[in-house]
């Protein structure tokens, strides 16, 4: 992507969601879904090249829910758009945005959420997905379904450019863990592509699989423990 000058920054891509040209394009095409116009609440990932999509879903009403930095206490910042000035929406949309208008939430505050938009390196038309490698969207997925706020059904969708969904020979669904999470819906600038994956969602969290950096990156782990009777 960064030969044929597919991403205008940040650059190197290397240890990064590539923020595409035509992520709002995407965007555009992911909001023109039933299943987005059908859903109140929708998570999607604090990466660049979903800028343009949180500002839709909040222009559109939608509540959305996206994670902060690692290293805080809680899962998700709430952005409501009845409650964020319309004028504000597109600021809320970016970083700085929600981390100064979200409101945290800690794991019994979320909402039932109607679709997950996670972010994505490489994707196959049968589900496949992979990202940066540090498993924290399949993390974010795992607590929401302990704790019943989304299931097998609830559509996890992604915003990639045409040239990251590759081939199964690349990327085989046999290749791919117990925790790591396919995707039902691609989108990209020209074209969505509904996987009808048979590929298993995560069912949990896989303790075994949580590194103590990463129970320090993601506090809501902790929180999740707690929840859980001893």
């Amino acid at each position: 992507m960064e030969k044929n000058n597919l991403v205008p920054y940040p650059l190197p891509l290397t240890g990064r969601i590539p923020n595409f040209y035509g992520s709002k394009g995407a965007a555009h095409k992911l909001c023109s879904l039933k299943e987005f116009r059908s859903a109140r609440t929708v998570k999607i990932h604090p990466s660049l090249n979903a800028e343009p999509l949180r500002y839709l879903a909040l222009k559109f009403g939608k509540t959305v829910l996206t994670p902060p930095l690692p290293g805080h206490d809680f899962l998700y910042y709430l952005l409501d758009p009845h409650v964020i000035p319309a004028e504000s929406h597109k600021f809320a949309a970016s970083k700085k945005g929600f981390n100064k208008l979200g409101k945290p939430c800690k794991l019994r505050e979320i909402p039932p959420i109607d679709m997950v938009v996670v972010a994505t390196v490489a994707c196959t038309r049968q589900g496949a997905r992979v990202g940066k490698g540090k498993g924290y969207g399949e993390v974010e997925y795992g607590i929401l379904r302990e704790i019943g706020l989304v299931n097998e059904s609830t559509p996890v969708a992604t915003v990639v450019h045409e040239v990251q969904i590759v081939k199964e020979t690349l990327l085989p669904s046999v290749s791919l863990s117990c925790h790591d999470l396919p995707v039902d819906i691609i989108c990209s600038p020209n074209s969505v592509v509904r996987t009808k994956t048979t590929i298993p969602k995560p069912r949990g969290i896989y303790w075994e699989l949580i590194s103590d950096v990463m129970m320090n990156d993601i506090g809501a782990l902790k929180e999740l423990k707690s929840l859980k009777p001893s």
